[in-house]
């Protein structure tokens, strides 16, 4: 909810569009933290921010680079999962119920509903619902980056279809895991009120957040039952995908060359980057304490 208040900056539709560069935002926001070096969590914030910009460009040069991965999967080990090919009956429905937010999933649904109200949703709802598509439902990546693109308004080829394929787990490899979100356990870390589910989900008004997270609302609610058993979907089809990126660590490590080194700066870049994090958090919680006092 608070995204839509404006928790975030929304400013993706204008470096998607060019009505602003990334450069004069990223300058604006170094001066205004500058402005604010003694209000450790704002600074914090900005900064986690600008490195949001330097993503933003990342993947632009990626794209740049390998112009095949908009539609082809990074790694051939998962071409017989991941196709665009037409749906099958089953997998349609799953589908179809995901594009309408009508899943069971509350936080999925909300979501979706307000990516085809808005055009927009916040980047970790992005990621769930991604998630939730390719892992949980078994539905190939391509059909769930083309409906984001015919419904965001700062749709970016270059961001989404890497984004999908990430949350897919077919990028990064050589890393041993890969995330899987849990819809339900989101609620509590996201949207702890239920203000976003309420407001998007108006089959719920009446419903305590509570009842809603042990479905007592079956009975008598126009809000279906979840489409799939979250729990075995994620083992089930979760096994599929780890043991797909083994056997890709395992041919790029045997046959080395020019797509090994670039898993392995892959891997690195990623590896660093949350070093880095967390190093950068301590510090914040560091300097929010000596404010404190």
């Amino acid at each position: 909810m608070l995204s839509q208040m404006g928790a975030t900056s929304h400013l993706s539709p204008h470096l998607t569009f060019g009505t602003i560069s990334v450069r004069s935002v990223y300058q604006k926001t170094k001066l205004r933290a500058e402005e604010l070096k003694n209000h450790p969590k704002a600074e914090f914030s900005l900064k986690a921010f600008r490195e949001r910009l330097r993503w933003h460009d990342s993947f632009t040069q990626r794209l740049y680079f390998y112009p095949e991965i908009a539609y082809k999967n990074r790694y051939e080990e998962f071409d017989n999962l991941y196709t665009p090919e037409p749906l099958s009956p089953a997998k349609q429905e799953l589908f179809q119920a995901w594009q309408q937010g009508r899943t069971g999933f509350p936080l999925v649904d909300a979501s979706i509903r307000q990516l085809k109200t808005m055009g927009w949703m916040n980047f970790r709802m992005r990621a769930m619902c991604a998630t939730f598509l390719t892992i949980n439902c078994g539905i190939s990546w391509h059909h769930g980056a083309k409906h984001y693109m015919n419904y965001l308004v700062d749709g970016d080829l270059a961001i989404d279809n890497w984004q999908w394929q990430m949350q897919a787990g077919v990028t990064n490899p050589l890393s041993d895991t890969f995330r899987i979100y849990n819809p339900n356990k989101n609620i509590s870390e996201k949207d702890p009120d239920g203000s976003f589910i309420y407001h998007w989900i108006p089959e719920f008004h009446g419903y305590s957040l509570q009842d809603i997270l042990t479905e007592k609302y079956k009975c008598d609610s126009s809000y279906p039952l979840p489409i799939l058993n979250w729990s075995k979907t994620r083992k089930v089809n979760g096994k599929i995908v780890s043991d797909l990126r083994k056997q890709t660590k395992v041919r790029l490590i045997s046959l080395g060359g020019d797509e090994y080194e670039s898993a392995v700066v892959a891997k690195e870049t990623v590896d660093k980057y949350w070093q880095y994090k967390d190093k950068e958090y301590q510090e914040y919680q560091q300097k929010l304490t000596q404010t404190e006092f």
